[in-house]
């Protein structure tokens, strides 16, 4: 291997951890009470309403501020949620309520990741676990 490769090989790691870091850090500032969740559900604006939104989003309403909007495109309706300022609501709980309420709405059902009855808490499913137990506060909605 040429010096080049085996500096390219210990500095693009570096690089790309310095990236996420700072991505990650930059995420951090922005407190939630400033942050906008939305998703587009492809029902009529008519057909909803903030108040009788199913699931865990009709549970938060009184800690969230819910704005219902036509979709561009006149594909649908979007949710925005707000988080105000002190509210006890964390932005994980705002992601899997809106990810429930768009399941609820689009099927009429929540389909959730579940492992096999005899599944023993091992030191190496723990990880598994933890991940499909908070798997949907984050990423895309």
């Amino acid at each position: 291997m040429t010096r080049t490769g085996k500096v390219l090989m210990f500095a693009v790691p570096l690089a790309a951890a310095a990236a996420a870091t700072v991505a990650a850090k930059s995420r951090a500032k922005q407190p939630d009470h400033q942050r906008r969740h939305v998703i587009t559900i492809y029902r009529p604006l008519s057909e909803l309403e903030s108040e009788q939104l199913p699931g865990s989003l009709r549970e938060i309403t009184g800690d969230v501020e819910i704005t219902l909007r036509p979709a561009p495109g006149d594909r649908g309706t979007e949710i925005a949620v707000r988080i105000p300022e002190g509210s006890t609501i964390t932005e994980g709980q705002v992601r899997a309520a809106l990810r429930e309420t768009r399941s609820l709405l689009e099927t009429g059902d929540v389909l959730l990741p579940s492992g096999p009855p005899t599944t023993v808490t091992t030191l190496t499913n723990r990880p598994l676990q933890a991940a499909t137990r908070h798997g949907r506060e984050g990423g895309l909605l």
